[in-house]
């Protein structure tokens, strides 16, 4: 029989504070260390580096970014989560783009006492379902669901096994969403790789624990300007990359200064003109009605 290789799917190297994810090591010694009281951990033992390789190519209903195929045309969020060694906080963060313009940035520290031991994984779960139910909030019937954690993916399709109360939780709230009229695709994104709002959402849960990060953000905002749906997602963003908060343009400043700018036909006028009053006065209502739901305006 020859040697044995081990596969890890998901595991932590505690030396290092970081998730491992589709490593294979050689022994068994090497494979404990890195999933030995790890929540979630998937691995496994194999006579040939052939079968370990396609064990960690299982995909499930998982896509991965860069590689696979996903819908353009809907609401994208992309979710983290983060982790306080010394106060022993997780936190969660969403970040969504629609046609990359960040529609909504939404962040917060887990107050479950309960669900410190699954470290950054608790915030992970939590930015998941927060970012589900913001897309069915705002009547999306179809979301994509960047994370760079498998389990976000396997846990709420039922792909991994749940043994931990916060795997069946997350299972059972994410299939409450689904059911109830939006389809999740799940799509992995390998973390700190670069990818701009991968690394946005990691930085925002790392601000809500006070965890200083390697300001990515900023950096790429120094050369590169971001659309944003309105001023309070530019703030929350500003938090994170203080100094190019120029280079952070409102969507709805651009939109109403065009609206603005739009010269009404006489022909237009016309029509309205030659309407029955109460006619006209309906259609200048609804018009009235538009403005005041995007703008917020009187």
């Amino acid at each position: 029989m020859g040697k044995k290789v081990y596969a890890i799917k998901e595991g932590f190297d505690s030396n290092k504070n970081e998730k491992v994810q589709d490593l294979i090591v050689n022994t068994w010694d090497q494979c404990l260390k890195l999933v030995k009281g790890v929540k979630g951990a998937k691995y496994k033992s194999f006579e040939s580096i052939e079968e370990a390789q396609a064990f960690l190519k299982e995909q499930g209903n998982i896509l991965k970014k860069g590689e696979d195929n996903y819908p353009l045309d809907c609401l994208h969020a992309y979710v983290d989560g983060s982790y306080n060694v010394s106060t022993e906080e997780y936190a969660y963060g969403v970040v969504a783009v629609r046609n990359d313009v960040v529609q909504y940035i939404g962040s917060g520290v887990g107050k479950n006492n309960s669900e410190k031991n699954i470290r950054q994984i608790a915030g992970e779960l939590e930015a998941a379902v927060k970012a589900t139910e913001y897309a069915l909030l705002s009547g999306e019937k179809k979301l994509v669901l960047f994370h760079d954690y498998a389990g976000i993916c396997y846990h709420a399709t039922g792909f991994w096994e749940r043994k931990d109360e916060s795997s069946k939780q997350y299972y059972e709230k994410m299939n409450k969403l689904m059911n109830d009229g939006i389809e999740v695709i799940f799509v992995k994104v390998d973390s700190h790789t670069g990818d701009f709002f991968n690394e946005l959402v990691d930085e925002k849960c790392k601000e809500q624990l006070g965890i200083d990060s390697e300001k990515v953000v900023e950096k790429w905002l120094s050369n590169n300007k971001l659309r944003v749906l309105n001023s309070n997602v530019k703030y929350e963003i500003e938090k994170v990359a203080p100094k190019y908060a120029d280079n952070i343009l409102i969507e709805e400043e651009n939109l109403e200064q065009n609206i603005f700018d739009i010269k009404i036909p006489d022909s237009i006028n016309d029509i309205l003109e030659a309407l029955p009053e109460n006619k006209r006065n309906e259609i200048l209502e609804y018009a009235k009605n538009i403005y005041v739901k995007y703008f917020n305006k009187v």
